[in-house]
C-alpha cells in the first residue's frame, strides 16, 4: 500500500476523541483535546498501517512581552514555530505526505517549545485523519467572525499590557479587528480583558 491507503486505513478505524482536558489561560478556561489523548488514540494505528510520523522544526522565534513596569518583568514568553510534520510509509522512505504547520505557546519556564511542538504535532493528526473532536474551530469564521488563534493573540496582547497607554493601543486594535469581522462574542471578550488589565495597571500606579 502505498501512503494514501495506509493514511485511509487509519480514517476507518478512528472516528472521535474526547476532548479530556480543562485548559487556564490565566482570564477562565476551555475544554480541550490534549495530545496524550490523540497520541493513545493513533499509535496502535499507526504501527499496524506502518505509518512513521515525526516533526522538523523549519523555523521558530521567541518573543518576550513588555514588561509591566520597571521591577517586575514579564513572567511569561511567547515561543512562535513552524513545522514539517512528516507521515512515512515505513517500507519507502520517499512515500510520504507532509503538512506544514504554525504553533505558538505562552510559558514562564522553559516548556514553550514542547507545548508549541505538541500543539503542531496533534493538530496535524487531529487534521490529517479528520478524527471529530466536538471542538467548532471554525464557528467564528463561518459566521464572519475571527478565528480562535487570532482571538487569543490579541486577548494577550491585551493583558500583557504594560502602560494605561498601551492598553488603549492594543484594545482599540483588537476591537477595531473584532468590529471587522463582525464578531460581538470578541468585542465582549476584548472589553473585559481590558477592564481587567485596567484595573490591574490602576492597583499597581
Amino acid at each position: 500500500m502505498n501512503i494514501y491507503q495506509r493514511i485511509n486505513n487509519v480514517r476507518k478505524a478512528i472516528k472521535y476523541v474526547q476532548k479530556d482536558k480543562d485548559v487556564s489561560t490565566g482570564k477562565g478556561s476551555y475544554k480541550a483535546v490534549t495530545h496524550d489523548m490523540v497520541t493513545a488514540m493513533v499509535r496502535e494505528h499507526l504501527v499496524a498501517q506502518g505509518i512513521v510520523t515525526f516533526p522538523v522544526l523549519v523555523a521558530s522565534s521567541v518573543a518576550v512581552p513588555p514588561a509591566k513596569d520597571a521591577n517586575e518583568p514579564a513572567k511569561q514568553i511567547r515561543y512562535e514555530a513552524t513545522y514539517d510534520i512528516h507521515f512515512v510509509n515505513e517500507e519507502d522512505a520517499n512515500d510520504r505526505l507532509t503538512i506544514r504547520i504554525e504553533a505558538h505557546a505562552m510559558d514562564n519556564g522553559d516548556k514553550a517549545p514542547g507545548k508549541a511542538l505538541s500543539y503542531a504535532k496533534k493538530y496535524a493528526v487531529l487534521k490529517l485523519f479528520e478524527i471529530e473532536t466536538g471542538e467548532d474551530d471554525e464557528s467564528r469564521t463561518e459566521q464572519g467572525g475571527m478565528d480562535e488563534k487570532r482571538l487569543e493573540d490579541f486577548r494577550v496582547l491585551i493583558v500583557e499590557s504594560a502602560s494605561m497607554e498601551d492598553l488603549q493601543k492594543n484594545f482599540t486594535r483588537a476591537y477595531k479587528a473584532a468590529q471587522e469581522d463582525s464578531d460581538r462574542e470578541a468585542m465582549q471578550i476584548f472589553t473585559k480583558a481590558k477592564d481587567n488589565r485596567k484595573a490591574e495597571l490602576a492597583k499597581a500606579a
